[in-house]
């Protein structure tokens, strides 16, 4: 940024009144995983509830080991979840993670969000998938009947993990479509792990009637956001690679396939970024690409909505009508079509005022 474009005393009271405009505006989180949006003390209190079998060494520094580096690889990003799955292995401590998450959410005023994880990794203490699922949809029915919040599940097959786990979580999450669960992910790590791997879980969960969102794009691989595209994804998670490929960047241009991005998050494993200045929504959102903006991980990277919010209007000067583009594009996003017209509707009479 030029230093003449540098907020002084002005624009830095701008960004505050900013920050209470945006914390007031019907907002979305199309892309938040449980297992990376614990409440630091839940996460400490559940450690110190551990069996012995399972207790982490005491030269680990659990609260250092949350947060990881400001730049970091996609692998090194993952590690910091070994602790919150860790923790998250009963009924108990995952309807309760489920219910603050929405809660932090609805604080922020969050009208819709969708709650993605792996449920195959919460298997430790003898729960049966089905338990895992049912324990986290309690957690958000309990916060919708609380918070004036909508709320989605979606179920993520591992890329890294065999093809037979992930067929397991797309016919899981075929039972519980209708009953919360709203799409089918692949998630995790990207070099060697391409989505075509899972085709199979892929083709069962889009033939049940599931819709299908997959991370691609996020760490490296721009060629994974057209193989997942080829596979019948209707968003994709992340896609901060996507420039790279402008014969894709067409497609998801011209088909209006809507990215899931976060800033944040995208800053820390990217490698190609230095600052928030440096991502590419603001080339996909002058394209017409339909960018969302969303958290990915409010634990390991520290935010919420309204902080990604900020960084993006700061970063590239968005104007208001650029926000109500992206609310818009959540709105019409969010895999629950019944609702879209009443969240358009929401975000338009915001705007209104």
């Amino acid at each position: 940024m030029p230093a003449s474009l540098h907020p002084g005393p002005l624009s830095q009271k701008i960004y505050r009144m900013n920050a209470e405009w945006i914390r007031k505006l019907p907002k979305f989180d199309l892309h938040v995983h449980l297992d990376g949006s614990m409440r630091p003390q839940t996460v400490m209190e559940l450690v110190g509830e551990l069996p012995k079998n399972r207790k982490f060494p005491r030269t680990l520094d659990i609260e250092q080991a949350l947060f990881p580096p400001q730049r970091c690889t996609l692998e090194e990003y993952l590690k910091a979840f070994s602790i919150t799955v860790a923790v998250l292995q009963s009924e108990a401590a995952l309807e309760r993670a489920a219910y603050e998450l929405c809660e932090d959410a609805a604080k922020e005023n969050i009208i819709y969000m969708e709650i993605r994880f792996a449920p195959l990794l919460h298997l430790q203490d003898a729960l049966t998938p089905q338990q895992v699922v049912e324990a986290v949809l309690s957690g958000m029915r309990w916060a919708e009947s609380t918070y004036p919040i909508r709320t989605g599940l979606i179920l993520c097959g591992m890329k890294q993990e065999s093809t037979e786990a992930s067929e397991r979580t797309a016919r899981l999450a075929t039972e519980y479509l209708g009953k919360g669960v709203v799409a089918f992910d692949l998630a995790g790590p990207e070099r060697g792990f391409p989505p075509s791997l899972h085709r199979k879980a892929i083709e069962m969960a889009r033939d049940a009637g599931l819709h299908l969102t997959i991370h691609a794009g996020e760490g490296c691989c721009p060629e994974q956001i057209k193989e997942a595209l080829d596979l019948g994804a209707e968003r994709i998670g992340h896609g901060v690679y996507l420039y790279k490929d402008e014969a894709t960047e067409r497609v998801v241009m011209e088909k209006g396939i809507p990215l899931e991005v976060c800033p944040t998050s995208n800053l820390q494993i990217s490698g190609v970024m230095e600052t928030c200045a440096d991502h590419p929504l603001k080339r996909y959102l002058d394209e017409g690409i339909h960018v969302t903006l969303n958290t990915d991980n409010r634990l390991m990277s520290q935010i919420d909505v309204t902080h990604e919010f900020e960084k993006v209007i700061e970063a590239f000067f968005l104007s208001q009508n650029e926000i109500r583009t992206i609310l818009l594009n959540s709105a019409q996003a969010a895999f629950a079509p019944e609702v879209r017209p009443i969240l358009r509707k929401q975000v338009e009479t915001a705007f209104a005022c």
